[in-house]
């Protein structure tokens, strides 16, 4: 064990430390569900603490990633294998509490060089390098990270629950967006609360998020600059990473059925002295019924002040502010359905969220591009969804149109996004029987320009003009 640490950060000590313990300290025992209270929690019969410790749940994942960029007219492209996985601890609950406890690692198996600029546009990799740390690019072979440690209450009439410490979210603005080997977490006071009338709340505060594709846990006003940060709407280099203070997300929604079959639900995610963006959809029929329809309209505010709402170091600027809607209609055929989704981002302003704190939230979402960072924006998408429960097939295929404003619009394009098309085929299986627990995945995109702008090859570079595949094994027991 010395020679196997010897060479190693005190921080990548700490995260193999954390996963040996995991391995060899816990039993495996109980199997009940993490969401279930156990049939013998205390709040229904007598036991002790070491009781449900000694009988917790050991769980996890290993995870198998290639992926796969080429780029057309470039000389450049890029492919990675990582092998990684994360293992976890949940005790059984004990009045009510239960503890939890998990971390990862993730190993480069075999990459092309991903810190070095193509010759020709100067730009690094921008899809396979979030495979390993994108804070620390040269870490690729030794990347070791803390997910989740906390405790963790549920009421006796199970219509309470209260999370803190380290934990997965899963909301419009803050989710694990898990398209890597690292999903994004949080670290907090999370509550959920029903009522007998089927009202449900949700919310809490939140001061630290370790970003998907890393391993480090970060204040968050420092998260919002890991990724790439793009440019101001004067057309500079975005300079709000070094001047950013907050005391963190606090975050906040309702979710209440109006009448038969239609449901309102309403978000609102402040950041303490940055911005403020809140949501209200309205859901009419089931996922599962022959017709359903969904529609969203998002409102975004600068909150920075004093110094920090200069436009210049403000990651929203106070002269600006953003609206934003997207709808979706469902059809279902027995095992056959498709979804036709449109959103319309206003000229008045960016939608702008960290792209470390979660995916977009629009039902024209589609894998490996966003549209955050930009305005004026108009997308339409066609799903067509084939599902077998029984067999264990998801075969999905996807088109969209994607109007972006000029790449020379600085104020509406943060990132020089031009126009695209994009199609996809993401196919999925889940194995049955003495292989339950393993899954395959297979994604094929291409993502071309559209329009009559002009772009350059550095501005094409891993956005559009390229072909992206993976090819993903995952393994959950």
């Amino acid at each position: 064990m010395p020679v196997l640490l010897k060479n190693r950060s005190l921080n990548d000590r700490r995260g193999l430390a954390l996963v040996l313990l995991i391995v060899f300290a816990f039993p495996i025992s109980a199997q009940q569900s993490e969401h279930d209270i156990p049939s013998n929690d205390s709040l229904r019969g007598e036991s002790t603490l070491y009781d449900f410790m000694k009988q917790g749940q050991v769980e996890g994942r290993f995870r198998l990633y290639n992926m796969m960029t080429i780029n057309d007219g470039a000389p450049t492209d890029h492919h990675a294998v990582a092998f990684g996985g994360a293992l976890g601890f949940t005790s059984q609950r004990w009045k009510g509490l239960r503890f939890k406890v998990s971390g990862g690692y993730t190993f480069d198996l075999a990459s092309s060089e991903l810190t070095l600029p193509d010759p020709v546009t100067g730009q690094p990799s921008r899809y396979e390098i979030g495979l390993f740390d994108i804070a620390d690019p040269r870490k690729t072979n030794d990347v070791a990270y803390l997910q989740e440690f906390q405790l963790d209450w549920l009421s006796p009439s199970e219509r309470s629950n209260l999370v803190f410490g380290k934990q997965s979210l899963n909301t419009p603005f803050l989710n694990a967006q898990d398209g890597r080997m690292h999903p994004s977490l949080f670290e907090g006071l999370w509550a959920k609360q029903r009522t007998k009338k089927g009202t449900a709340f949700e919310g809490g505060w939140i001061y630290r998020i370790s970003p998907r594709s890393t391993s480090t846990w970060y204040a968050v006003s420092e998260s919002m600059d890991i990724n790439p940060v793009g440019r101001d709407i004067h057309g500079k280099s975005s300079a709000y990473g070094d001047h950013i203070q907050s005391a963190g997300i606090f975050a906040a929604s309702v979710k209440q059925a109006l009448w038969r079959k239609v449901s309102a639900t309403a978000w609102n995610v402040y950041t303490e002295n940055v911005f403020n963006s809140a949501l209200l959809q309205l859901d009419a029929g089931g996922r599962e019924e022959r017709w359903s329809a969904s529609a969203m309209a998002i409102r975004q505010d600068p909150a920075a002040r004093g110094a920090c709402a200069h436009d210049s170091i403000a990651y929203m600027p106070a002269t600006e502010a953003s609206w934003a809607f997207s709808s979706r209609l469902r059809n279902v055929l027995g095992r056959f359905r498709w979804q036709l989704n449109y959103t319309r981002i206003t000229a008045h302003g960016r939608y702008l969220m960290p792209r470390e704190w979660g995916r977009d939230p629009f039902f024209t979402f589609l894998p490996r591009e966003r549209n955050e960072g930009a305005g004026d924006v108009h997308a339409a998408t066609l799903n067509l969804i084939w599902k077998d429960m029984k067999s264990g097939w998801r075969i999905q295929v996807d088109g969209g149109i994607y109007r972006m404003p000029t790449i020379t619009d600085a104020r509406l394009n943060k990132y020089t996004m031009p126009s695209y098309a994009q199609f996809d085929i993401n196919a999925q299986y889940q194995f049955k029987g003495g292989w339950k627990g393993l899954a395959m995945q297979t994604l094929v995109l291409a993502k071309l320009p559209v329009g009559d702008e002009a772009v350059t090859a550095k501005q094409a570079f891993n956005k559009v003009d390229m072909l992206h595949a993976d090819l993903i094994i995952n393994y959950v027991f």
